[in-house]
């Protein structure tokens, strides 16, 4: 298929409830072993 064609996920963004973009989000590493 032609490159143009494709379906490419380039990332998620979170919104918020009100649509706009969050500000200053955490920069702490994640932890898998948190996730349940």
């Amino acid at each position: 298929d032609p490159p143009d064609k494709l379906f490419t996920v380039h990332g998620l963004w979170p919104s918020n409830v009100n649509g706009s973009d969050p500000k200053k989000c955490k920069t702490t590493i994640l932890n898998p072993q948190t996730i349940t």
